[in-house]
């Protein structure tokens, strides 16, 4: 997973891993956050919010930001700005 992403940030708290944002973007049209992940304990501490902001300034203005989100953390993505959308379509993994 790691290998083939163009664009990862990492938040850490001393040697251990708290949270990861990772992306496959073009950097020009369309950026796709695949991964938003946060240890639990680090939840509600900003961590996240700070990995979305990475993301969108490495990316630029320029450049549109598209993710799926799991069923819980529907609710955390407008309070960080994102706007839902009804359009979006998928082929599940069959392995």
């Amino acid at each position: 997973m790691l290998a083939e992403a163009n664009l990862v940030f990492t938040a850490w708290r001393g040697d251990e891993l708290v949270g990861i944002a990772r992306s496959l973007t073009d950097f020009a049209w369309c950026c796709y956050l695949s991964d938003l992940a946060v240890a639990g304990d680090m939840q509600r501490a900003g961590v996240g919010r700070e990995l979305l902001r990475r993301t969108l300034e490495a990316i630029g203005p320029g450049c549109a930001l598209v993710l799926n989100s799991a069923p819980d953390a529907l609710e955390y993505y407008p309070k960080v700005g994102l706007e839902k959308l009804d359009t979006a379509f998928i082929r599940r993994r069959t392995q």
